[in-house]
């Protein structure tokens, strides 16, 4: 059979819809597909191994979204989700919506009954374009194959515009069967641009660093996409305290003796004091959502400077004093250098200091049931690589860990929080772990969430991938039990009885360690990363409230 990879605008060769599809992903830079067996999609999985695009077969839909979209979010170059009709699209729901509530790009291709056959009540037949319109971008339906690259090519802008999101492509199964002749090789879609600052905002942004006592820096998600080299060198020219939120965690190494912790209000109590306290809030590439408590505990006299890229941002549930369209990037960049004069230190030192005490005391005491979680979570990135990606979710345990890492460069921190859904850290470590096979993976998550997709493990397993899980096992769904008890003095069908997680990850084809000490924990870290496998790490941990969950509750 003719390999179409190498087809010239003059060649004539039929191809079909499949083909078009993946000769458009290769043009687009896109290296993986993950999808879950479906015969209507047949002519991808063809197109796929004729074209050299790997196909990723998972164990679940939802799982093979999930890992799509942790490729953007540790490479900033997406992969794509294939899934077929009916549930196959409605199983990938929900990690359109983690995408779109997190600002992180994400492209699905979903295949529809044959057009012929359209409101006949077809097997697996329905409508599903309201339900990925309201959990997408954009949402589009090409039922002519030679209009699928231009159909493919809007997803992609509309992906990138503003700020990234999910978006999703029909194809009925008989458009990604139909032999056509294109007119032309696909070209590599172009990512819409960003605005640069003009000078008027940048005399503006310059005045107001100058006029700062005591200034605070968040760096927000936009900045993982469009990155500064300049960033750095202007925290460090004015001695500006920072955090970190969310895709920005990294893109300033958080060792970094100004990072005054991460950016979320629920667990960090020197953030909380310091919105009160500053008398400038610049907000860079995000805004005022829940993690930063919606802007109701800024100080009444502070000024907040907001730069995104996105203007339906600006202003969002607080209004900015001085609201800037552009790409955070290009503002600190031009500026860096641009004479503005260093602070004296004195507050950056209180916020840093207020951290690190509050940092320390986090620690506490084992007992019976297992060690403190703090204690866990130490164990494990301390005999990490440096290297190593972090992966956590939305459980008590995993609260523990976002306030305890410290990640040291950008895409080595994976949070499936924004949507407050549990079930995507698995699946979020082994797209991490396909997207860089060459650093150590690591998911932080307890004994509730890990049994959503833990199955993965075989998907990595097949491909020669490893990652490690760390079950935080406290015998009970945290997140929840914790305050139910607070509340009501009771708690309601919250106990997890303890399973043998170790066996599980054996019999899926990987490692299991059982650990309950830091000593054991750091042994079996070592161990799982020396042996390349699948791996899952048990440790007993006491069940402690999470400053994030005593603050929420």
């Amino acid at each position: 059979m003719k390999d179409q990879t190498n087809m010239t605008h003059t060649e004539t060769t039929e191809i079909d819809g499949g083909a078009a599809i993946i000769s458009w992903f290769r043009a687009a830079g896109i290296n993986h597909v993950y999808s879950v067996s479906g015969g209507p999609i047949n002519p991808i999985y063809k197109a796929c191994a004729e074209q050299g695009v790997q196909l990723i077969h998972t164990r679940h839909e939802a799982a093979a979204g999930y890992m799509t979209e942790a490729e953007g979010r540790v490479t900033g170059q997406p992969a794509a989700l294939v899934v077929t009709l009916g549930p196959g699209v409605s199983n990938a729901v929900t990690p359109a919506l983690v995408a779109q509530m997190a600002g992180t790009p994400l492209l699905i291709v979903g295949a529809q009954a044959a057009t012929h056959n359209n409101q006949r009540g077809a097997g697996m037949d329905y409508d599903v374009m309201p339900a990925m319109t309201s959990v997408t971008k954009w949402a589009g339906r090409c039922i002519d194959p030679s209009r699928l690259t231009e159909y493919l090519d809007i997803a992609w802008r509309k992906m990138w515009a503003g700020r990234p999101g999910a978006v999703f492509l029909e194809v009925p199964t008989d458009v990604l069967h139909a032999s056509f002749t294109p007119k032309a090789a696909p070209q590599a879609p172009v990512k819409p641009g960003t605005a640069g600052i003009s000078p008027k905002d940048l005399e503006a942004l310059v005045a107001e660093l100058n006029a700062a006592e005591r200034p605070l820096l968040l760096l927000g998600d936009e900045l993982f996409f469009n990155r500064c080299g300049k960033l750095e060198a202007l925290i460090d020219e004015v001695n500006l305290p920072f955090m970190t939120l969310r895709l920005a965690r990294g893109i300033v190494d958080e060792r970094h003796p100004n990072w005054a912790g991460p950016g979320y209000v629920p667990c960090n109590e020197t953030l909380r004091d310091a919105l009160k306290e500053a008398d400038r809030v610049f907000v860079l590439g995000h805004h005022f959502e829940f993690d930063l408590g919606f802007g109701d505990g800024l100080g009444e006299d502070v000024r907040v400077i907001q730069i995104a890229s996105d203007p339906e941002l600006l202003h969002r549930n607080r209004r900015a004093d001085l609201a800037i369209a552009a790409s955070p990037a290009w503002a600190v960049s031009a500026a860096h250098g641009a004479g503005i004069k260093a602070k004296d230190g004195a507050w950056t030192k209180k916020l840093t200091a207020a951290w690190q005490a509050e940092r320390a005391a986090q620690l506490g005491e084992g007992d019976a049931n297992g060690i403190h979680p703090v204690a866990a979570i130490d164990a494990v990135s301390d005999a990490a690589p440096e290297e190593t990606i972090f992966v956590t979710s939305h459980g008590n345990v995993d609260f523990w860990a976002d306030a305890r890492l410290q990640i040291n460069a950008p895409g080595r921190y994976l949070r499936a929080g924004q949507s407050g859904t549990l079930g995507a850290e698995v699946p979020y470590g082994a797209g991490a772990a396909m997207a860089n096979p060459d650093v150590p993976v690591v998911v932080f998550v307890g004994d509730g969430g890990v049994g959503y997709h833990v199955t993965e493990l075989d998907t990595l397993e097949r491909q020669g991938r490893a990652m490690i899980i760390v079950v935080l096992d406290d015998e009970m769904w945290g997140a929840i039990s914790l305050p139910q008890a607070q509340q009501y003095g009771e708690t309601y069908a919250m106990n997890l009885p303890r399973r043998d997680w170790t066996k599980v990850a054996e019999g899926l084809g990987g490692n299991g360690y059982i650990a309950r000490s830091q000593d054991e924990i750091g042994e079996a870290v070592k161990a799982a990363i020396a042996a390349g496998k699948p791996a899952i790490i048990q440790v007993p941990v006491r069940s402690v409230i999470s400053p994030y969950m005593q603050f929420i509750s």
